[in-house]
């Protein structure tokens, strides 16, 4: 480990409230998948796979995880981790977690040439998909398919000239269908790639560009870091509505790899500066306000996800101290 200690007010934050929010929202599979890394990584194991174990009720015969009747293809992925640590002593829950895993391996709607499309009935590549698939298959040891998913998507959505992702490209009509420089779309990006390097990648060649890549997308960012530690919601356009969830996607993503050894300690100082600047507008209630807000994410609000980072955040700032 390496890194500087983050702020004490933010390592030995009491994440209860947080939880609490989070507990009473309403969430869909991705977000109830980011719950479970939450709980994971803060150390609550009974907890995530109690959740898990909600997601196995609700599979669906496609084999999806905690299917909620949504559109999503692959929004399923990020509740596989918790899922393999309660099939460890679960045979039908490990079976629920072969399903899934094979349900983004293969049965998942894809292009012909394999990019996974995000949603069903659509023929377009996501940003988010990163988060949802990536750190999915290097939990089940598929780190191939992963790397593939990331290349292939990468290829799709990142443009040479920024730095940044994009969010969304159909790849029936060859165009973007949202071509706006998202800062939850890039944040996605980055903590997919952080939760897959801390998960474990073997291969080095591969290892060492996702550290990189991971890196270049921070940097390419933090170019576009407001006065006061938030990020507009699309980086580039100060019009759009200020975001302090894409903060906490990217304060997780760059704690962690201070943590893990693959970002100088210098991050773990920008990285505090977003998480607070996030969690400033948390009051007693413990709900994290202007961040990109469900259910649309198309204005400022609330979300189960950025209650989610923020504890992630939070925990991977203490593994620094």
């Amino acid at each position: 480990m390496s890194g500087t200690v983050p702020a004490p007010s933010l390592a030995s934050r009491d994440t209860a409230p947080l939880w609490r929010a989070l507990l009473s929202m309403q969430r869909f599979a991705w977000e109830q998948g980011v719950a479970t890394h939450a709980a994971i990584d803060s150390g609550h194991l009974g907890l995530a796979r109690m959740l898990a174990r909600d997601a196995v009720t609700r599979q669906d015969a496609d084999g999806q995880l905690g299917a909620m009747d949504d559109a999503g293809a692959v929004n399923s992925g990020p509740l596989l981790e918790a899922t393999l640590l309660l099939g460890e002593d679960d045979a039908p829950a490990a079976e629920a977690a072969q399903r899934q895993r094979w349900w983004l391996l293969r049965h998942s709607p894809r292009d012909d040439w394999g990019v996974l499309h995000h949603l069903k009935g659509s023929t377009e590549v996501w940003a988010d998909s990163v988060y949802m698939v990536v750190p999915a298959l290097v939990a089940s040891g598929d780190l191939a398919p992963a790397d593939m998913q990331y290349r292939m998507h990468r290829e799709q959505l990142w443009d040479a000239g920024t730095g940044l992702y994009r969010h969304r490209y159909d790849m029936a009509s060859g165009e973007f269908a949202r071509d706006a420089f998202w800062a939850s779309g890039s944040g996605w990006v980055a903590a997919g790639l952080a939760r897959a390097l801390h998960l474990g990648v073997e291969a080095d060649t591969v290892r060492a560009r996702w550290e990189r890549e991971a890196r270049e997308l921070i940097d390419a960012c933090t170019a576009f870091e407001r006065p006061d530690g938030r990020f507009h919601d699309v980086l580039d356009d100060p019009s759009t509505f200020v975001d302090g969830g894409a903060g906490l996607m990217l304060a997780y993503a760059a704690f962690t790899g201070v943590a893990d050894g693959w970002l100088p300690a210098s991050y773990a100082d920008d990285a505090a500066r977003w998480a607070e600047a996030a969690l400033a507008s948390v009051g007693e209630d413990g709900i994290v306000r202007e961040v990109c807000g469900a259910p649309g994410f198309d204005r400022s609000g609330t979300s189960a996800e950025a209650q989610a980072f923020a504890i992630l955040a939070i925990a991977a700032a203490s593994r620094l101290t």
